[in-house]
């Protein structure tokens, strides 16, 4: 297995590093985690760095992983000599060598001046030459807290590709729609395979279903409201997802399906959205379904208020807490994102 180490965005405490996680899970391949740093992940498994890059939200780069040291110049020379760059790079090609801080680790550390220095470290053990502008290798330095982990770039999460698809710019838009990162980390979150079927039960105009869709997955959406089911078809249909299926339900009696995945933002109060249904007689009754769809052993990532505990409902209903995250949405509200896996 490789060693891979995730470049973090962190715009959550928790949240890229889970998301990081539940990918591989996801494509079904073995993994252990060897060290978690504050926006560093470095873990060991054979899942494609492309597969992955291709998935995540909240991670900026994946590299082979080639050593954490101290944050130090003398312990980080020793680490990059020490390590199996000869092994892992053919000769003749050229490089660059990149040291990021994050949030403002090692204040002390040149990091122009320390990347050169490596950069000449790495050219007297292989015959590389350096150019800065189109190597062919990139080597990534992350100072972070304490220690600095280095690796060579092997892939690249695409992040602007979630500011194209912002809500406001689909061709339906809802104010409660979640934004895209947020949207495709949770479709993560719930271990969506590629190829396999994900529910979102309360779909809305189809934040879920559009990230799921460009996963590779196949897409069952469900809502209460005609009009959002009619804003889904058009906002899947305009980013060329194809394979989904819409249909206007009550998310409290889920139609005779099983299901890979649900991944799902309920309204949150929103009566309308819930036939007027209190909101906690919402969930509770909503959970047994969503279980009742989900294939033994399948993950449910569900969003809610913080001020509504779901692991109670979430037990009487055959489903097991895997993990919860907060997320501060405003001032007045608290997100809480639950993953759940059925029994």
């Amino acid at each position: 297995m490789k060693r891979l180490m995730f470049v973090l965005s962190g715009e959550h405490p928790t949240l890229p590093t889970a998301e990081a996680v539940a990918a591989i899970k996801a494509e079904h391949r073995a993994y252990r985690v060897l060290e978690q740093l504050n926006q560093v992940l470095v873990a060991e498994t054979k899942a494609s760095p492309e597969v992955l890059a291709s998935r995540l939200a909240m991670c900026r780069e994946i590299c082979i992983h080639l050593c954490t040291s101290n944050a130090n110049e003398e312990d980080i020379l020793e680490s990059v000599g020490s390590s199996d760059i000869v092994d892992l790079i053919p000769h003749g090609k050229s490089f660059a060598v990149h040291l990021k801080r994050v949030k403002r680790s090692s204040p002390e550390i040149n990091t122009l001046k320390l990347a050169k220095t490596i950069a000449n470290t790495i050219a007297e053990e292989v015959e590389f030459k350096v150019d800065l502008a189109h190597p062919d290798i990139e080597f990534l330095g992350v100072l972070t807290g304490e220690r600095c982990a280095l690796g060579i770039t092997a892939a690249r999460v695409d992040r602007r590709q979630f500011a194209r698809r912002r809500p406001t710019l689909r061709p339906a838009f809802h104010p409660g729609t979640l934004m895209p990162t947020f949207a495709r980390c949770m479709t993560n979150l719930a271990r969506t395979p590629r190829g396999g079927m994900l529910l979102d039960p309360f779909c809305g105009v189809g934040g879920i279903l559009l990230e799921a869709g460009l996963i590779g997955a196949k897409l069952v959406g469900i809502d209460i409201d005609r009009e959002m089911i009619e804003g889904a078809r058009k906002n899947l249909e305009a980013s060329g997802v194809v394979d989904f299926q819409l249909m206007v339900g009550d998310a409290r009696k889920l139609p005779a399906l099983e299901v890979d995945a649900v991944a799902t933002d309920p309204p949150f109060g929103r009566q309308a959205s819930t036939a007027g249904a209190p909101l906690e007689e919402l969930y509770e009754q909503a959970l047994p379904s969503i279980a009742g769809v989900l294939r033994r052993k399948g993950y449910a990532c569900i969003a809610s208020p913080a001020e509504l505990e779901l692991e109670e409902l979430a037990v009487s209903a055959g489903l097991r807490t895997i993990e919860k995250h907060e997320q501060r949405v405003h001032r007045s509200l608290t997100r809480r994102i639950y993953v759940f896996r059925r029994k």
